[in-house]
């Protein structure tokens, strides 16, 4: 354990005193903050039934495909070009502890910018007091429930970064595999449902799994508070694997 808190420090430290840092993380909030603006102009013109915070975190997508990739990139890949990551495995210390430490400190930046876009309504509240009129605009449980799951999928989608990141032998293959594989993740319950849609009678059984694993119904689902233990499971341990599988092939390239 000791031997993991001074890799995560020095993760940290590295994040903290790079321009590379702030640059991602203001990305990451501009893009948000735009999402959030088109979102509240629609809200407010055609009052959805949808509370704005589930609106703002079925955008999840954007910055699974521009952040993550990034992040993960640069913690192994990038690494690799500099010759940092060689002497990192000359350390007395394990594959799973590089790789966990690795994972922790992105994890906690990815969650703690997602933390301050769910403050984003109550933000747009105290400029604008009139948009506490509608409904749900700033219901703490929709937004934890909304903040739950995409650390969940977010945490996933890391481990798999990270992974592609280790296979990989440039830092522009790692990219790459990093946005393809998320993107499919992301489209796949569309996919699904087209291929339902065309063959509805021979993949009818299948059309309450669907229902049960489609992204975007399970973020509805966590922001109105039900918090399905099968989907949590799901992607803690689909995290977990992914972790190891890294873990075992760190050496190996």
């Amino acid at each position: 354990m000791r031997k993991l808190r001074i890799l995560i420090g020095y993760e940290l430290q590295q994040y903290f005193f790079s321009p590379f840092f702030y640059a991602i993380c203001g990305l990451f909030l501009f893009l948000l903050g735009a999402i959030f603006f088109v979102s509240l102009i629609v809200y407010a013109d055609f009052r959805q039934d949808e509370p704005l915070p589930m609106q703002l975190f079925k955008a999840m997508g954007l910055p699974l495909l521009i952040i993550v990739p990034v992040l993960t990139t640069r913690a192994i890949a990038s690494e690799k070009v500099d010759r940092y990551f060689d002497s990192l495995l000359l350390l007395p210390v394990s594959n799973i502890s590089i790789i966990l430490a690795k994972f922790l400190v992105i994890h906690s930046i990815y969650a703690g910018l997602w933390a301050m876009v769910a403050f984003f309504p109550e933000i747009a509240q105290q400029v604008v007091p009139s948009l506490g009129e509608f409904r749900d605009f700033t219901d703490f449980w929709v937004r934890l429930g909304g903040w739950s799951f995409v650390n969940l999928v977010g945490g996933m989608a890391i481990a798999f970064g990270l992974l592609a990141s280790v296979r990989a032998k440039t830092p522009a293959t790692a990219m790459a595999m990093s946005v393809v594989g998320i993107f499919l993740f992301l489209v796949s319950g569309e996919l699904f449902k087209h291929i339902l849609g065309v063959f509805p009678d021979r993949f009818e059984i299948f059309s309450s799994f669907y229902n049960n694993w489609n992204i975007f119904f399970q973020v509805e689902d966590f922001c109105r508070g039900i918090f399905d233990t099968r989907v949590i499971i799901a992607y803690i341990s689909a995290t977990a694997a992914l972790l190891c599988m890294a873990a075992v092939t760190l050496r190996e390239n």
